[in-house]
């Protein structure tokens, strides 16, 4: 009787080593998972481009029209939206861009992006003065984008329509 009891025992306690292996094996891989994402290069991270530093940012849409946005707490909010976007590397086989975003710098420069916006998954930009890269938007950064040139457009019908 007293082999079976620590037979008992040392399968119990192997089973225990077992399951705290198996959790600290998730644990680790669940950190390695997170530090991917949190490792993962944003437009913002090589940029350092700051509200300030914008002048206006200048919408030319698919068809030619423009408009622009000089609102310091639009400008502050659209920057926000691009600078979490995460850096994809990889060949964009993809149609032409439905608008196009030019950051009007303080300093005379202007930076071109190029946005991919109109159907539901789309959520992509590129910024070709600097990289190769294009990135991705968040959902949320998406739908502010999106908001603010609701936003510019009613704007610029009031003023011709009025």
């Amino acid at each position: 009787m007293n082999g079976m009891n620590e037979w008992k025992i040392r399968m119990r306690m192997a089973v225990a080593a077992a399951l705290f292996g198996i959790g600290l094996l998730s644990a680790c891989n669940h950190e390695a998972g997170r530090d991917m994402v949190v490792g993962k290069r944003t437009w913002g991270q090589p940029h350092h481009i700051r509200a300030e530093d914008i002048s206006s940012l200048i919408i030319t849409d698919s068809s030619g029209n423009t408009g622009s946005i000089v609102s310091r707490n639009a400008i502050g909010q659209f920057l926000e939206a691009i600078q979490v976007a995460s850096a994809e590397t990889a060949k964009l086989d993809i149609r032409p861009p439905d608008m196009s975003i030019a950051l009007s710098l303080k300093d005379g420069r202007e930076n071109l992006l190029y946005f991919w916006l109109a159907h539901n998954n789309d959520r992509l930009f590129v910024d070709l003065g600097r990289s190769t890269e294009y990135y991705t938007l968040t959902a949320e950064g998406k739908n502010l984008i999106l908001h603010l040139l609701d936003e510019t457009r009613k704007s610029l019908n009031s003023r011709f329509y009025a």
